[in-house]
C-alpha cells in the first residue's frame, strides 16, 4: 500500500501546512478565504464539467489540497483573532484595577508559592463579561478554595510571561492556545466577597467533586489518595511536589498525568473484557460502540479536561480501526482523529500534549513491531508480556525524546527501569482504584481494601523515590532547536520506514531482509545535515550584552565565544528561590553551551564598546557623569527621575523586573515628558544593549 494513496493523509498534511503558514507568516485571513474559495470552485468545476479526464483528476486533487491549506489558515485566524464583544480583553486594560467577579472552574497543581485555578469571568466593574482566566493565590495567605466558588476581587488582569528572556517558555502563548488571555494575582486583602455556590457547576464536575469528597472520608492515607485522584479523576493538586519531582526524575511523570497512556490502557482492558461480544453478529460494531461510550464516560468522570477529551477522541477512532482489522487501519484512525481535533481547534497543533500524544502513539505503531521482531516470541506469558512492555516503552520514549528535550531540556535515562515496573502493574492499579471508588460509592465497607491500596501506593512512591536518587542518570540542560527536532524525527522516520518492509510475519516474527528501499539513504542524508547544522551553530561566534528580565532582582548577561558572565543583584530574594533563579538565568539562550561565571552586579559595566550605569535601591550615583549611554533602574530606587535625567543626560533608561510596576509607570511618563527613550522589561523583555 502506498501511504499517500489514502486521501486523508494528504488532506491532513495540507491542513497542517495552512495552520503553519498562518502561525508563522503575515498572510491575512482574507487571503486564506479567497484562496480556499477559488480552490473550491476549481474542484467543483473539474469534477462536474471535465469528468473522467486525467487533467481534471490532477486539477481536482490539487484544488482540494489548496482548499484545505486555505481552511487551515482561515480557522487558525478565526480561533486566535476573533473574541466575543463582551470578552474581558475588550473591557479591562492591563495594570488597571477593576472590580472583577469570577467563578473557579478548574484547580491546577499548586507550587511552593501559589495555588492556581482557571476561572470564568462573570463581571468587570459590574458589567457582564466572559472569558477564561488564570487565578493565583499566595500559598502564604492560607486561602482554601474549591471549584465552583465565586469571588469578587478588586485587582488588575495582566499578561502571563511571554518568554521575556531568550529561550524562556512562552507561557502567555500557551495560555492563549487554551483560550486563557490573562492572569490575576489575588492578595487576601483584595478579596471583596466569596460565594460558595456549587449549584452552577456542570453535573459531571459536581459528580467528580463528590467522588473526591467521598475519597477523603476513607481510610486512605494522604499520598495514596492523591495518586488515585490523579490516576482516575485527573486531579493532581494534592500530590506532594516532592513526589511529583521524583516521578519526573525517574522518567515516569506521565503515570501521574492522566492522558493518552491511561485511555489507551482503558481501551485494551475494555477490549479484553468485552471480547465475548465478538461471537455475535455485528459483534465488532457493538463492541466498538460500547467501548467508545465507556471511554467518554471515563472522560466525564475526570471532568472533561482538554487532555482527556483529546486522548478519548484519538482512541475512539483507534478503537474502530483496531476492530476493522485491516492493514494500516490504525494509521488511518490516527490521521482522521488528528484532522477532527485540528478542525475543532487548529491551535492544538502547537500544544505540547497534542504533539507528545501523537508522536508517542505513532512511534509505538511504527517501532514496536520492529523491536519485537529482534527476538523469537517468548513462550512464557510473564516474559512475553515483560518484553512487550519493554518494546512499547522503548518505542514511545524514542518517539517523544526530541520533543521532551526541546520543551523540558532534560532526558531521564532511567525511564526503562521505572516504566518496566509501573507499566506492568498500571492496568491492575487502575482496575483496583476504580473498584475501590465503586465500593465507596456503594457504601460497602472498604477498610481492608484501603489498607491494601495504602501498601501498594506507598511501595510505588518509595520505589520511584529510590530510582530518582540516581541523579547522574538524569541528563539536564539539554537544548535543541526546532530545526534539529525536525531533522531527528526525519531520521527516525527514515529508519522505521526502511526496516518495516523487511519485517516478515512468520511464526517466530523474526526480522528478515526482503527488498531494499531508499529510506536508509534518506536518513543518512538527514544525519549529515544535522551534523552540518551543529557545526554551523558552533562556529557562530556572536557577542551579546543583555539586561535580562528577572522579578525581585537584576541580571545582566555578557557572552562572547565560549565564555559568558552573569552579573546579579538579588537583595530581597530568599536563598532557595535565588538558587532556582540563577539556574534558570544560566540557561538563557545566549548562555547555552558556554562556561558561565557568576559575579555581583557593579555600578557600571562596559562591554563591546557599550556602557551601562546601574542605580539600585541605594540610589548612589556620580552626578559628575554626563551623556550616559544607558541607565538601568534596579530594585525600585527612590530617586527624582527628572533630576536624574538632568544630571546624567542618559540616551536610554531601562527599568527591569525588580521594580514595582507603579513606579515603572511613573518613570515612563517622566521619560515621555523629557523625550528620553525608556524601556521596561515587563513589556519589552530582555534588552540587547548592542542593538541600542
Amino acid at each position: 500500500m502506498r501511504w499517500l494513496d489514502y486521501p486523508f493523509y494528504r488532506i491532513l498534511i495540507a491542513f497542517i501546512a495552512g495552520i503553519c503558514i498562518a502561525r508563522f507568516s503575515q498572510v491575512s485571513d482574507t487571503v486564506f478565504f479567497t484562496v480556499s474559495g477559488l480552490a473550491l470552485i476549481l474542484a467543483v468545476a473539474s469534477y462536474f464539467f471535465f469528468p473522467f479526464k486525467t487533467f481534471s483528476k490532477v486539477l481536482f486533487t490539487n484544488a482540494i489540497i489548496v482548499f484545505f491549506i486555505g481552511i487551515g489558515g482561515l480557522l487558525f485566524h478565526f480561533k486566535t483573532e476573533y473574541l466575543p464583544s463582551d470578552h474581558y480583553e475588550s473591557l479591562q486594560h492591563d495594570d488597571q484595577d477593576a472590580v472583577i467577579t469570577l467563578e473557579l472552574t478548574d484547580q491546577l497543581s499548586s507550587n511552593e508559592y501559589n495555588n492556581r485555578f482557571y476561572a470564568q469571568i462573570k463581571q468587570i466593574n459590574r458589567q457582564p463579561a466572559t472569558g477564561r482566566i488564570l487565578v493565583l493565590f499566595k500559598s502564604s495567605d492560607s486561602l482554601y478554595f474549591q471549584v465552583g466558588d465565586r469571588l469578587t476581587v478588586y485587582d488588575d488582569i495582566n499578561d502571563a510571561s511571554d518568554g521575556r528572556n531568550p529561550g524562556d517558555f512562552n507561557y502567555k502563548e500557551y495560555l492563549e492556545s487554551i483560550d486563557v488571555y490573562g492572569q490575576v494575582y489575588v492578595d487576601k486583602p483584595r478579596i471583596l466577597n466569596i460565594s460558595r455556590q456549587q449549584a452552577q457547576l456542570s453535573w459531571y464536575i459536581g459528580m467528580r467533586n463528590q467522588l473526591l469528597k467521598d475519597l477523603q472520608g476513607t481510610e486512605l492515607q494522604a499520598q495514596p489518595r492523591a495518586l488515585i485522584e490523579a490516576l482516575v479523576l485527573g486531579q493532581r493538586q494534592n500530590v506532594d511536589p516532592t513526589v511529583s519531582q521524583n516521578f519526573r526524575d525517574a522518567g515516569v511523570i506521565h503515570i501521574l498525568a492522566l492522558s493518552g497512556l491511561h485511555v489507551g490502557i482503558m481501551l485494551l482492558i475494555l477490549q479484553f473484557c468485552l471480547r465475548w461480544m465478538l461471537r455475535f453478529k455485528y459483534g465488532k460494531l457493538l463492541q466498538s460502540l460500547l467501548i467508545i461510550a465507556l471511554l467518554w464516560s471515563f472522560a466525564l468522570l475526570t471532568g472533561m479536561s482538554p487532555s482527556i477529551m483529546r486522548a478519548v477522541m484519538m482512541f475512539s477512532f483507534v478503537a474502530v480501526g483496531m476492530n476493522i482489522n485491516r492493514k494500516g487501519s490504525v494509521f488511518h484512525s490516527l490521521t482522521i482523529s488528528a484532522l477532527v481535533l485540528l478542525l475543532i481547534d487548529p491551535r492544538m497543533l502547537f500544544q505540547v500534549g497534542f504533539q507528545l500524544s501523537y508522536t508517542a502513539v505513532l512511534a509505538i505503531v511504527l517501532l514496536q513491531p520492529i523491536f519485537s521482531s529482534f527476538v523469537a516470541r517468548p513462550k512464557s506469558w510473564f516474559v512475553r508480556n515483560l518484553w512487550q512492555i519493554f518494546t512499547v516503552t522503548l518505542s514511545a520514549q524514542i518517539g517523544v525524546a526530541p520533543l521532551s528535550i526541546y520543551y523540558f531540556h532534560q532526558f531521564p535515562l532511567l525511564f526503562l527501569v521505572g516504566n518496566m515496573v509501573l507499566l506492568f502493574v498500571l492496568p491492575a492499579i487502575l482496575i483496583l482504584s476504580i473498584a475501590f471508588i465503586t465500593i465507596v460509592e456503594l457504601d460497602i465497607s472498604s477498610g481492608l481494601f484501603a489498607e491494601g491500596l495504602n501498601f501498594i501506593f506507598n511501595l510505588i512512591i518509595d520505589l520511584v523515590s529510590w530510582i530518582s536518587n540516581f541523579k547522574f542518570f538524569i541528563l539536564k540542560d539539554l537544548y535543541v532547536t526546532v530545526v534539529e527536532v525536525l531533522l531527528l524525527y526525519l531520521i527516525l522516520l527514515g529508519v522505521a520506514l526502511y526496516l518495516r518492509p523487511q519485517l516478515v510475519k512468520s511464526k517466530r516474527e523474526r526480522l528478515r531482509m526482503v527488498k531494499p528501499n531508499n529510506f536508509l539513504h534518506f536518513s543518512l542524508i538527514c544525519v549529515a545535515v544535522l551534523l552540518g547544522y551543529g557545526i554551523y551553530k558552533n562556529v557562530q561566534v556572536k557577542e551579546s550584552f543583555l539586561v535580562l528580565h528577572q522579578s525581585r532582582g537584576t541580571a545582566i548577561a555578557l557572552s562572547k565565544g565560549n565564555d559568558a558572565q552573569l552579573f546579579l543583584h538579588m537583595p530581597s530574594m530568599k536563598a532557595d528561590r535565588k538558587i532556582e533563579s540563577i539556574r534558570r538565568l544560566k540557561n538563557t539562550g545566549t548562555m547555552i553551551d558556554r562556561e558561565v561565571a557568576i559575579d555581583s552586579l557593579p555600578s557600571m559595566l562596559e562591554f563591546a564598546g557599550k556602557s551601562i550605569i546601574v542605580i539600585d535601591e541605594s540610589t548612589i550615583y556620580d552626578p559628575n557623569l554626563k551623556n550616559v549611554e544607558v541607565l538601568l533602574l534596579s530594585n525600585s530606587p527612590k530617586v527624582n527621575l527628572d533630576r536624574l535625567i538632568t544630571d546624567l543626560q542618559p540616551q536610554l533608561i531601562i527599568a527591569d523586573g525588580s521594580n514595582y510596576r507603579n513606579m515603572v509607570h511613573r518613570w515612563q511618563q517622566t521619560c515621555k515628558g523629557r523625550d528620553v527613550n525608556f524601556i521596561n522589561t515587563y513589556e519589552y523583555g530582555a534588552v540587547s544593549l548592542l542593538d541600542h
